[in-house]
């Protein structure tokens, strides 16, 4: 469908079939769902940029886990705020999102809790210390996602841990080499090693192996019937899937 020009670090989509491409320097650039660049956000002083969270189009989340700071970014990536995780008394976040009503989803690695924010840090719920609930709690969390009432939690290693809107701990899936995952409808898309991927439905809790072109590919992405491939030279490559809606 298009290419988006090379020099990219890291990228991700949102549901309306948006791209959002970070670069070396920290740079972010919104392009529309046919490739034009449309906007572009860059602050520096941060540190590494380790995540953009765009579940919602119009209200993006950045973290940037070096200085353990959160971003909150309009639909034209205008900044809306910002929050200092070590002020609202997180020891050590590893990954952050952002929850269906706008507050922030943090996973405190170090105290074993997984916290939700408001925007001005206040603490809304808390899971209290997993390693004191679970035999085998999440050592560390690489990514955090919410979707409808649940909040998923990438732990390499172990797997990916399941808990409802109010930090109640539901279950671990099963699937413990997952360097990224995303969900689209009822399926969630899990990025292995070796440009693996596989499609987990959440209702039918049924796994399938999904046949696509990775070869090369750094990071790739799945969303709303497009299939999305950054090479090495960190150009985005956007494909229509034929199989889109079956």
């Amino acid at each position: 469908m298009y290419t988006l020009p090379a020099g990219g670090a890291a990228f991700t989509v949102d549901k309306l079939q948006q791209a959002y491409v970070a670069d070396s320097s920290n740079a972010v650039t919104k392009y529309s769902p046919s490739g034009q660049e449309q906007f572009r956000y860059y602050d520096n002083s941060r540190g590494r940029l380790g995540y953009i969270d765009a579940t919602d189009p119009f209200n993006l989340l950045l973290f940037y886990p070096d200085l353990q700071a959160i971003v909150l970014l309009d639909r034209t990536l205008n900044e809306r705020g910002v929050l200092p995780l070590f002020a609202a008394g997180v020891l050590q976040a590893s990954a952050a999102a952002l929850a269906r009503d706008n507050n922030i989803w943090v996973y405190d690695e170090v105290a074993f809790r997984l916290l939700k924010l408001g925007p001005d840090g206040a603490v809304l719920a808390d899971s209290g210390n997993l390693s004191a609930l679970l035999p085998d709690p999440p050592r560390r969390g690489a990514q955090l996602m919410a979707r409808g009432n649940w909040v998923y939690l990438n732990a390499p290693g172990q797997g990916i841990y399941v808990f409802d809107n109010f930090t109640q701990f539901h279950e671990r899936l099963p699937f413990e080499e997952v360097a990224h995952f995303e969900l689209s409808g009822e399926r969630l898309y899990l990025y292995g090693e070796k440009g693996r991927i596989r499609a987990y439905h959440t209702r039918l809790l049924r796994e399938v192996e999904l046949q696509l072109n990775t070869e090369g590919a750094k990071l790739c992405r799945l969303q709303n019937g497009r299939f999305y491939r950054m090479g090495q030279n960190g150009a985005v490559q956007a494909f229509l899937l034929r199989t889109a809606g079956k």
